[in-house]
This record gives structure tokens, C-alpha cells and sequence, in this order.
């Protein structure tokens, strides 16, 4: 038997990942603010590193928070 191999799911849905769109931004982001893993977030390792740049320009500007409070 075979392993399924993993999709990045940026790569499959082809969706662009920009620091301006929070919305698609946030779910690569855990609750506590913090980037979440390429094996979590399921993504290849272009785009994790992508994704992790456009956070912390979207960080930078305010846009998404270094870390949410309780």
C-alpha cells in the first residue's frame, strides 16, 4: 500500500497569498499567533516560506496581530 501523497493546498486551489488579504492569511495561523508548521498546514515548502513572509509583513503593518490576547 501506498501513502496518499500530500497537495499543498495553495498549489492545488492556486490562491494567492498576499499580506493584504488577511482573510486567507489567517487560517495558517494558530490561536495564539504563531505560524503554523508546513506538516500542519499542509502546504509545499515555497509557499510555506511565502506564507510566512506575507505574515510578517501583514504583522508589520497591523494588519494581522503578533499575538491575540485572551
Amino acid at each position: 500500500m501506498q501513502r496518499q501523497r500530500r497537495v499543498c493546498r495553495v498549489c492545488d486551489q492556486g490562491l494567492k497569498l498576499r499580506y493584504t488579504d488577511v482573510e486567507t492569511l489567517r487560517p495558517f495561523v494558530n490561536r495564539r499567533g504563531k505560524i503554523l508548521s508546513r506538516r500542519v498546514s499542509r502546504l509545499c515548502a515555497k509557499h510555506q516560506n511565502l506564507m510566512a513572509t506575507e505574515i510578517d509583513r501583514a504583522r508589520k503593518l497591523a494588519l494581522l496581530p503578533y499575538e491575540d490576547k485572551p
